[in-house]
């Protein structure tokens, strides 16, 4: 809990609550850019916000706002996007996603020209196998993009990213990977 929202839960400006509570201003902005402040100011603000001095300390110097910003995201996601040989870029997401899109019509095309053509069983069961890989992989990538968008990963994760063909590598190869251990299990509960 930091001081700026609880004095933006009550609508009060720095400078009024410096004068409720009787310190300066230049106190009230050090407390609020993380800096400690004397057990006399503190008891002044816990006054303020009529709370508890002990929870007030604690809600300003824990670094739970970073620990809390971790938490709310889903563990695939902190695994798939952020962290990891394949984090990658939205726009490189996007290009993976337009690929497999791509192959997925590929396979699924070819899997109702070998079913009419009369082929091997074999042949039929490996276009389909591609074609529902690929199938998950778009829609993996295009789930991770939109929770991406929702948690706004992609303004903390750009600059952490080196770019290019690189990226897209590796985040294909992740999304083939995860689709190649998913796509079996489907493919053995539809067949």
């Amino acid at each position: 809990m930091l001081l700026r929202e609880l004095r933006e839960k009550k609508y009060v400006s720095q400078e009024k609550l410096a004068e409720i509570s009787g310190l300066s201003l230049r106190t009230i902005q050090r407390v609020e850019s993380g800096h400690r402040i004397s057990h006399n100011s503190l008891l002044a603000l816990a006054s303020v916000f009529e709370m508890d001095v002990n929870t007030l300390e604690q809600g300003l110097y824990t670094n739970e706002k970073s620990s809390y910003e971790y938490k709310i995201l889903p563990l695939w996601i902190r695994l798939y996007i952020g962290s990891g040989w394949y984090a990658a870029s939205r726009k490189e997401f996007q290009k993976s996603e337009l690929l497999c899109i791509f192959l997925a019509t590929i396979f699924g095309m070819l899997s109702i020209f070998l079913v009419c053509s009369e082929s091997e069983q074999y042949s039929v069961n490996i276009s389909i196998f591609g074609f529902i890989c690929t199938l998950l992989g778009a829609y993996n990538i295009s789930i991770t993009i939109r929770v991406g968008d929702k948690y706004d990963i992609w303004s903390r994760l750009e600059p952490t990213l080196s770019g290019g063909i690189f990226g897209f590598i590796k985040l294909l190869l992740a999304t083939i990977i995860i689709s190649t251990v998913i796509a079996p299990l489907i493919y053995i509960l539809l067949f």
